[in-house]
């Protein structure tokens, strides 16, 4: 199950866990962001021991997005420890981003 993030829950949450955080930048009219959402689940869930995905509507994370520089959406930032170290932006084909993934946490 994914977490749900708002600016008063976004550091504690992001913080609560040594596994890397997948956080997906979207808003519930953007149709990219519609299209994105199932594939970011499905890796997250081939990755669960090693990823979790935290959701973050731009309605509710204003302070939130403008920490982590989001500009455009869907913008997704890949967290360790809290900080972020990796992440794209638009919408990309599931092998490309299972490879990207692959890549950066192994």
């Amino acid at each position: 199950m994914e977490t749900i993030l708002n600016d008063e829950n976004f550091e504690k949450e992001v913080n609560s866990t040594d596994k890397f955080v997948l956080v997906d930048f979207f808003a519930t009219w953007c149709e990219p962001c519609s299209m994105l959402a199932p594939i970011l689940e499905k890796i997250a869930g081939q990755f669960k021991d090693k990823v979790i995905l935290m959701k973050a509507n731009l309605d509710n994370v204003p302070v939130s997005a403008q920490k982590f520089g989001v500009e455009k959406i869907p913008t997704v930032a890949l967290l360790k420890n809290g900080k972020q170290i990796n992440g794209f932006v638009g919408l990309a084909p599931e092998n490309a981003i299972k490879e990207w993934l692959e890549n950066i946490i192994k």
